[in-house]
């Protein structure tokens, strides 16, 4: 009798452990599948886009305030849109500082959202060579969980309203 009680304890302790292993398996599983799936919606992919743009002075120096149109084309937007909305100090020495947000729009109607920072130095030619850093912090749409960071370059001549300015960086969604 003791014999039998003991082997169906030795069964029953089998059952038991390979029951928690095959969960700690699927578990296992569950897990690589998970970062898998997020490596997939994680993968930066390569932006790059150029605009033709035109500045509106909302307030004069020395802190510029503008809004800047955007019409162009970009990897991931197509034909799309951007508006920019920049606050430049010119109280200090150059390179001058700059920064503020901006909405791109592609050309489904689905945005994203950057905050950016940056420089404006002069050239020696009566033009600043503007660059900025951008970091995406959401959107809608297709966009809805984007991620990323951009960089643009343009050459703004005081006086002038229109320019152009090329984008590239990297984007997730």
């Amino acid at each position: 009798m003791k014999k039998l009680i003991s082997l169906s304890l030795v069964i029953a302790s089998c059952y038991l452990l390979s029951c928690q292993k095959e969960k700690f398996e699927d578990k296992a599983m569950n897990n690589q599948n998970l970062v898998a799936s997020k490596a997939k919606v994680e993968k930066a992919l390569p932006f790059k886009g150029r605009y033709t743009t035109s500045s509106e002075i909302l307030q004069p120096a020395p802190f510029l305030h503008t809004r800047i149109t955007g019409i162009g084309q970009a990897s991931h937007l197509g034909k799309g849109t951007f508006v920019a909305l920049s606050a430049l100090d010119l109280t200090t020495a150059p390179p001058f500082h700059l920064g503020g947000t901006a909405t791109f729009t592609a050309a489904n109607g689905d945005e994203f959202y950057t905050t950016f920072t940056g420089t404006a130095t002069p050239n020696g030619q009566g033009a600043l060579n503007v660059s900025m850093s951008h970091t995406i912090t959401g959107g809608t749409g297709i966009f809805k969980n984007v991620k990323g960071s951009i960089e643009g370059y343009t050459v703004a001549v005081p006086g002038h309203t229109e320019a152009s300015i090329d984008y590239e960086g990297t984007i997730s969604y």
